[in-house]
């Protein structure tokens, strides 16, 4: 695994953002199964990291140093499974929102991951660390396989994207508020069961077979893609957008703007396909002065992680 950190100890975190994102089955245990894909962006939180005797994670956000940071609480499992005695002293400094579907935490966590394997010596494989972090979000996996990807299960299984990413450039804009993922999954699943009920319903008048791929229950029947990618869909965005009617404003602004917007991940950050680096970075300036989003970005998408040496 081709990683590298610099000399002073930093290694950035990029934001990501989905390409698309189906949701396909539902575990008993609560988590969803996707169909989905991963392209990172030029945007970065930065970790600084130093060796130290004993674990210890602050931020530029102090609401999010201690214990309960992501990086903190996957750094310790890691200590405690392979008997590590050794620490690190980690600072955060925070450029990705939080709530966003840009995966700014998980991103820190796999960072970390990658940094504490080199530094406490595990010779760890890129697969190991992938299995490792799974449990601790979906989306760590995808900045730990370190290059633009096509993921399966809970995100944890990965292969490279059979295509090339879009070399347009980009403009992200998050409104003012945030969403939860959980929250978001949960109101998809409350429509989900409805549609597939009265689909259910419909099917015993008619000869046709449902599209929906039936799993078990109402509550795993998932649409399924069958291998097909299709950049700027995102099964979530109706569940987001009657959660938070900001992200419906936010895509309706942009649509009027690019021929393609959407929405990352689990939201409320949405994403413009834009020409030019002057038509994302004035899409960009207007949708802040509308107060329309309050954070944004204009850059490009990027088929590499930045810690992964070419």
């Amino acid at each position: 695994m081709n990683f590298t950190m610099s000399d002073s100890g930093a290694i950035l975190a990029p934001a990501k953002i989905n390409l698309h994102l189906k949701v396909t089955g539902l575990l008993p245990d609560g988590r969803h199964e996707l169909d989905t894909s991963f392209a990172f962006v030029d945007v970065y939180d930065t970790l600084h990291i130093t060796a130290s005797k004993q674990l210890s994670v602050d931020c530029s956000i102090p609401s999010l140093s201690g214990d309960k940071n992501l990086v903190f609480r996957v750094l310790q499992a890691l200590k405690e499974q392979y008997h590590i005695q050794q620490g690190l002293d980690i600072y955060i400094d925070k450029k990705l929102p939080a709530e966003a579907g840009l995966g700014g935490g998980s991103s820190d966590a796999a960072s970390a991951l990658l940094a504490a394997n080199q530094l406490w010596d595990l010779r760890l494989s890129q697969h190991a660390l992938i299995d490792f972090s799974a449990d601790f979000g979906a989306d760590i996996p995808c900045f730990l396989f370190g290059e633009a990807s096509l993921a399966t299960g809970i995100g944890e299984k990965l292969v490279p994207y059979p295509k090339t990413i879009p070399s347009s450039y980009i403009c992200l804009a998050r409104p003012a508020n945030g969403l939860s993922t959980k929250e978001v999954f949960q109101h998809f699943d409350r429509q989900n069961s409805k549609t597939s009920h009265s689909q259910k319903e419909a099917s015993k008048h008619t000869d046709s077979q449902s599209p929906l791929t039936h799993q078990g229950s109402a509550d795993t029947i998932r649409a399924a893609s069958q291998g097909k990618v299709s950049i700027g869909e995102n099964a979530l965005e109706k569940s987001a957008i009657a959660l938070l009617s900001e992200v419906g404003l936010l895509l309706q602004a942009m649509r009027q703007k690019v021929d393609l917007a959407w929405m990352s991940g689990s939201g409320s950050t949405c994403i413009a396909l834009c020409s030019t680096q002057q038509q994302a970075s004035l899409l960009a300036n207007d949708l802040q002065q509308k107060g329309l989003a309050s954070w944004t970005h204009a850059g490009r998408l990027l088929n590499k992680h930045p810690a992964f040496v070419k």
